[in-house]
């Protein structure tokens, strides 16, 4: 599970601040990291959810560790692809924030 580890870090989040958000000790998160403990499944998905990654990428099945991994994207554009990615890369208050401008920009040009 050294991909917990190497994600928590690139998203600058602490172990125990991993193990409040699913709700399990700061020892746990340390024993994934370290092999010494697998994840259950509802754990896994939790970890996944909160770090915004596959969990195919926690589990060493794919390399990359983008939220849109798990998806079929060869049609998407380049430009959706990386708007929908960063977008899920955000914390829900800047999500808002995100939908508030793309609306108003939406609605400003509609009006035109």
């Amino acid at each position: 599970m050294n991909n917990i580890k190497k994600l928590r870090l690139k998203r600058k989040i602490t172990q125990v601040d991993l193990a409040k958000q699913i709700e399990v000790k700061q020892e746990t998160i340390s024993a994934y990291e370290s092999g010494k403990a697998q994840p259950s499944c509802e754990a896994l998905v939790k970890i996944a959810d909160y770090l915004n990654t596959s969990t195919d990428y926690l589990l060493g099945r794919i390399e990359d560790d983008s939220p849109l991994s798990g998806y079929n994207i060869k049609s998407m554009n380049p430009k959706t692809y990386k708007m929908l990615n960063n977008f899920l890369m955000l914390k829900e208050k800047e999500k808002d924030e995100c939908l508030w401008y793309s609306e108003a920009i939406r609605k400003r040009d509609f009006d035109k």
